[in-house]
C-alpha cells in the first residue's frame, strides 16, 4: 500500500513487540561501495552471522541501467543496550545509477511488511542546488471552477440569471407573482449581487494610481514610490505680550483667539468664567509652542518694550545686515547687582519700528518694520560716562549715581536685519525735537501654531477576534492566540492638526514659521487603558513589531482614519484595550491670519480680571498649507524617484549630492583617469566663505562616500580661488565729480555688498566655478553706473602671472576647479588688485 502520513506509531510498535523485525533506512557510503542498513530493533538471527545467506536473505532491486546488484559481505553491528537498533554494514561488487533502488528482506521469520523493504539512491550525496525536504504529498485538489456569468453586473441581470436557473431547476414553480416568497428572495439576492458587484468595480478601481478616487488609495499608492502625499500643515505666528505687572502664567488650556467679533466687548484676558460663558464662540485658536516641562510662561514689565542704547550719539540706525546690538537695561531697587533684563541665549526678540522717523508719530510707523531675532550670546555691560540716577521715582534726581547698564545681544546669523532700522532722528520743524526710542525691542515673545486642542475622546475597545490554536500533536493543542477584530476608527472633528516638531532652540528665528508640509506630522496621541501612549507617524514601514505607532489616514470628508500595526509593522493591539484619543484640529491656510489680528488671550486656571495685558502679532502667520490635490500626486508620484539622487555614477551626480548640504552653494567634479581607474575630484564653493574649512570638506567627502561608484576613488577639495589684477580707465560725463564716480565703481566692483544691498561683482556668492571673465561684461559693468561715458579694460590677468593674451582675446579663461577672486583688500594684496583711473568730469 502506497500511503504518505506524517505520523508513524507503528515503527515504536514493532520495536517494542518481541520478535518483530523491519527495515528502518538504508545509507550510502561516501564511495557508493557499502551500505548501512538500520533495523527497528534487533538483528534477525537469519542475518546475525557474518556472511551467511546474504543471497537467500537479501536482495538488491531497481535500477534503469545498472541492475543485478550483488552483495559480496555483510557485516552485522549488534548493540549491547535493549533501546538501541542494531544494523549491518553490506558491501557491494558497484554502485548504481541515479535511479531508485529497493533493498528487500526475505524469508526472515517475524518480518512486518510494512518494512519488509527500504528504497534508497546512490547518488543522495551528489551535490546539488534543490532542497533536499521532500515536497508534500497530500495536495488538496483545487475544487472545480463554477460557472460564471460576467455579463451580470447589476441588479436586472443578476435578478434575470437567478430566475433562469430556478426555471432549470424547477420548471413547475410560477416566478409571477411578486407577494411570493421565492420572487422576494430572489430580488434580495439580486440586490445583494448589485451591492457586491459595485463594491467589486470599486476595488478594481482603487487598485491603480491612475484611476483611484479614494484618498487613501491614492496616499497608499503613491507611498510605494517613495512619494510622500502631504495633508497641508498649520500656521505659526509670533506673538509679543505686554503687561502691567511680573506674572506667570499658566501653559495648561493656554490659547491665543485671532477673529473674535468685537460686538462682543470681550476683555483681553479671557478666563473660564467668560469662555464658559461663550462656549460657541467663533474664532482661529493658536497654542504656544514651549518645552515639555514647562508648566508657566513668565511675562515681566521689563521686557515688555526694550530701548536700544546709542551710547549718546544722534540719528543712529541699525543697518542692514546687523547681527547684534546694545540694550540699555536697568537697576532693581538700587541696590547690588540685580538688573530688570533676563534674557538667556535662544531667546527670541522682536526688532520692531514703532514710531514714524519722520513724525515720531505711532501711527507712521513702517507695519514692515519687523524682525524676529534669536539670541545666540548675550553680554553684560556698563556705561560710567552716562550714569544714571537711582531715585524712588523718574522725576527724583537726588540719588546715587551709578553706570548705565547695558546688555549687549548677538543674534543668529540667519536673522540678520534685512532692512535698516532707525533708532533716533531729527523730528519736524518748527520744534525740531530729537525723537529717540524709534525702535523698540520685544522680549516677551512666544511662538504660537494653529490648532485646538481636543480632550480625551473615547474611540471604544478593540474587539475579540476569532482565536487561533495548533495541534502540537494528538490530544494535545497549542496555546490560543488571542487575536483582535476588525476595527473602524474616525476621529470625529476635522480638520486633524499636521505639524512639523517644535523648532530647536538653535534654528534661527526668522526661519520658525516655515514648514515642510511633506515633513509635517499629525498632532495626535491615543492612550489605550494599559497606561501607553501610541505615537502618531506617516506609514509602518520602518515600525518595528514593538512600537505603539499610528497611523492617520484623511479621507475624502477630511476624517482621519486610524489604523494600528499588525504585530509585524508596528505592535499590534491586544483585545479588549480600550483608547482614547487626544489630538488638535485645525489646519491649512485658515491659520493665515494678518498682523495685529491675535489680540486676546485664553487662560484655563484661575481668575484674570484684574491682570491687564496686551496681545500683539506684529507679523502675519504663516505656514498654512491646504493639503495636496490628489491630481497633484497623479501627476508628480511617477516620476518623484526621479527627483532625488541615490548613486553617484557620473561627474555630475558628485556636484549636485554636494550641493545637498546648505553650506554649500556650488560644486563641481570632474573624472580623472589616475592610469589605473578614475577619480572623482569634488570642489567645494560654500556661501560667504573663502575657501572651505577643513570640517566642512570632512564631512562631505564622508557624505560622498557612501553613495560613491565602485571603483571610483575620492577627493575633496576647496576650490580653487584665482587672484585677478584688474586696471579700468573711465572717462566721466561732465558734470560729474570724479571722485563720485570712482567710489561708485569701487562700489560696484566690490567683493562684499554694496550700499544698495545686491551683491558686488566679484562677490564670492555670484561667481561660479569656471566662470571665464569677459573684457565686455566688466565694460558693461562699469557703464552701468550713473556718470561714466565710457570705460575701458588696460589690464586683466592673474595676479603675479604674465599677462596671455587676455586684453586680445577679450577673455580670462579659468578651469573647471577656479573661481576668480578679487577682494581689493589692503591687508591681504595677495587676493586680488583693482585699479580704477577716472578722468574727465569735474
Amino acid at each position: 500500500m502506497n500511503l504518505s502520513c506524517r505520523n508513524d506509531p507503528r515503527r515504536d510498535a514493532v520495536r517494542a513487540f518481541q520478535g518483530r523485525v523491519g527495515l528502518d533506512f538504508v545509507e550510502v557510503s561516501a564511495d557508493q561501495l557499502t551500505l548501512r542498513v538500520c533495523f527497528l530493533g534487533k538483528l534477525p538471527p537469519e542475518l546475525a552471522r557474518d556472511g551467511e545467506g546474504l543471497e537467500r536473505h537479501l536482495r538488491i532491486e531497481g535500477g534503469a541501467r545498472i541492475r543485478d546488484i550483488r552483495i559480496l559481505d555483510a557485516d552485522p553491528h549488534l548493540s549491547g543496550e535493549p533501546d538501541l537498533d542494531d544494523w549491518l554494514v553490506l558491501r557491494l561488487d558497484r554502485y548504481g545509477d541515479h535511479s531508485r533502488y529497493r533493498l528487500r528482506l526475505l524469508d526472515i521469520a517475524g518480518l512486518d511488511p510494512m518494512y519488509a523493504s527500504a528504497e534508497f539512491s546512490f547518488k543522495v550525496g551528489c551535490p546539488s542546488d534543490l532542497d533536499c525536504k521532500q515536497a508534500p504529498a497530500c495536495i488538496d485538489a483545487p475544487p472545480p471552477e463554477p460557472p460564471i456569468s460576467y455579463l451580470a453586473k447589476d441588479y436586472a441581470s443578476f435578478r434575470r440569471l437567478i430566475q433562469d436557473r430556478l426555471a432549470l431547476i424547477a420548471p413547475d414553480w410560477p416566478l409571477s407573482h411578486v407577494p411570493d416568497i421565492g420572487v422576494t428572495l430572489t430580488e434580495l439576492l439580486a440586490y445583494a449581487g448589485d451591492y457586491l458587484s459595485y463594491f467589486q468595480d470599486a476595488v478594481a478601481t482603487e487598485a491603480y494610481l491612475g484611476t483611484a478616487r479614494q484618498r487613501i488609495s491614492v496616499r497608499r499608492h503613491a507611498r510605494l514610490v517613495d512619494y510622500f502625499l502631504h495633508e497641508g500643515c498649520n500656521a505659526r505666528a509670533w506673538v509679543a505680550i505686554e503687561t502691567d505687572q511680573d506674572v506667570f502664567l499658566p501653559t495648561a488650556a493656554m490659547a491665543f483667539l485671532s477673529g473674535v467679533d468685537p460686538a462682543l466687548g470681550l476683555p483681553t484676558v479671557l478666563g473660564p468664567t467668560l469662555l464658559s460663558e461663550h462656549p460657541t464662540l467663533a474664532c482661529e485658536r493658536f497654542e504656544p509652542i514651549l518645552p515639555a516641562d514647562c508648566d508657566a510662561l513668565a511675562v515681566r514689565v521689563a521686557h515688555n518694550r526694550i530701548a536700544f542704547y546709542d551710547w549718546g550719539r544722534e540719528d543712529c540706525c541699525l543697518p542692514r545686515g546687523a547681527t547684534h546690538a546694545v540694550l540699555r537695561d536697568a537697576w532693581l531697587d538700587g541696590e547690588g547687582d540685580a538688573r530688570a533684563l533676563d534674557l538667556h541665549p535662544g531667546d527670541v526678540l522682536l526688532l520692531r519700528e514703532v514710531r514714524g522717523a519722520r513724525s515720531g508719530l505711532e501711527v507712521d510707523a513702517d507695519p514692515a518694520r519687523v524682525w524676529p531675532v534669536r539670541l545666540v550670546r548675550v553680554e553684560r555691560d556698563e556705561d560710567p560716562l552716562f550714569p544714571v540716577v537711582i531715585g524712588e521715582s523718574d522725576e527724583d534726581t537726588t540719588g546715587p549715581a551709578r553706570p548705565t547698564p547695558l546688555l549687549r545681544v548677538h543674534w543668529h546669523a540667519d536673522d540678520a536685519l534685512p532692512f535698516p532700522l532707525c533708532l533716533s532722528a531729527l523730528g519736524p520743524a518748527p520744534v525740531c525735537a530729537r525723537l529717540r526710542d524709534l525702535s523698540m525691542a520685544f522680549a516677551n515673545v512666544v511662538l504660537v501654531d494653529h490648532g485646538r486642542s481636543v480632550g480625551a475622546v473615547d474611540l471604544g475597545r478593540v474587539p475579540q477576534g476569532e482565536s487561533e490554536a495548533e495541534c502540537r500533536c494528538e490530544h494535545q493543542p497549542g496555546e490560543v492566540q488571542r487575536t483582535p477584530g476588525r476595527f473602524d476608527w474616525r476621529l470625529p472633528d476635522a480638520p486633524l492638526t499636521h505639524a512639523e516638531a517644535a523648532p530647536p532652540p538653535s534654528r534661527a528665528a526668522s526661519a520658525s514659521l516655515n514648514q515642510d508640509p511633506r515633513a509635517a506630522r499629525p498632532a495626535l496621541r491615543l492612550d489605550d487603558s494599559a497606561g501607553h501612549a501610541w505615537t502618531a507617524v506617516f506609514d509602518l514601514l520602518a515600525s518595528r513589531p514593538d512600537d505603539r505607532h499610528v497611523v492617520a489616514e484623511i479621507d475624502n470628508d477630511g476624517r482621519a482614519r486610524l489604523r494600528l500595526g499588525n504585530g509585524e509593522l508596528g505592535r499590534r493591539p491586544d483585545p479588549g484595550l480600550e483608547f482614547a484619543a487626544r489630538y488638535r484640529i485645525g489646519n491649512g491656510r485658515a491659520g493665515n491670519v494678518g498682523a495685529h489680528s491675535i489680540n486676546r488671550i485664553a487662560l484655563g486656571d484661575g481668575e484674570w480680571n484684574g491682570l491687564r495685558l496686551s496681545i500683539d502679532n506684529p507679523l502675519a502667520a504663516a505656514g498654512g498649507s491646504e493639503p495636496e490635490s490628489l491630481a497633484q500626486a497623479r501627476l508628480l508620484a511617477p516620476g518623484a524617484f526621479r527627483s532625488q539622487l541615490l548613486r553617484a555614477i557620473t561627474a555630475d551626480d558628485y556636484a549636485r549630492i554636494a550641493e545637498r548640504d546648505a553650506r554649500v552653494q556650488r560644486a563641481n567634479a570632474e573624472l580623472v583617469w589616475t592610469g589605473s581607474w578614475y577619480e572623482a575630484d569634488v570642489a567645494l564653493d560654500p556661501y560667504g566663505e573663502v575657501p572651505a574649512d577643513a570640517a566642512l570638506i570632512a564631512q562631505s567627502q564622508a557624505a560622498l562616500e557612501r553613495v560613491r561608484r565602485m571603483g571610483h576613488d575620492l577627493h575633496v577639495e576647496t576650490a580653487i580661488y584665482v587672484a585677478l589684477d584688474l586696471a579700468l580707465e573711465v572717462c566721466a560725463l561732465p558734470g560729474y565729480e570724479r571722485g563720485e564716480v570712482e567710489a561708485a565703481l569701487l562700489d560696484r566692483f566690490s567683493a562684499g555688498r554694496r550700499r544698495d544691498g545686491a551683491p558686488g561683482y566679484f562677490h564670492p556668492d555670484r561667481l561660479g566655478f569656471g566662470q571665464n571673465l569677459r573684457v565686455s561684461a566688466l565694460v558693461a559693468e562699469a557703464m552701468a553706473v550713473a556718470g561714466v561715458e565710457c570705460a575701458r579694460v588696460t589690464r586683466l590677468q592673474r595676479l603675479f602671472a604674465a599677462p596671455n593674451r587676455e586684453l586680445e582675446d577679450g577673455v580670462l579663461r579659468l578651469g573647471a576647479h577656479e573661481i576668480p577672486r578679487l577682494d581689493r583688500d589692503p591687508n591681504y594684496p595677495e587676493h586680488g588688485k583693482l585699479a580704477i583711473s577716472v578722468g574727465g568730469g569735474r
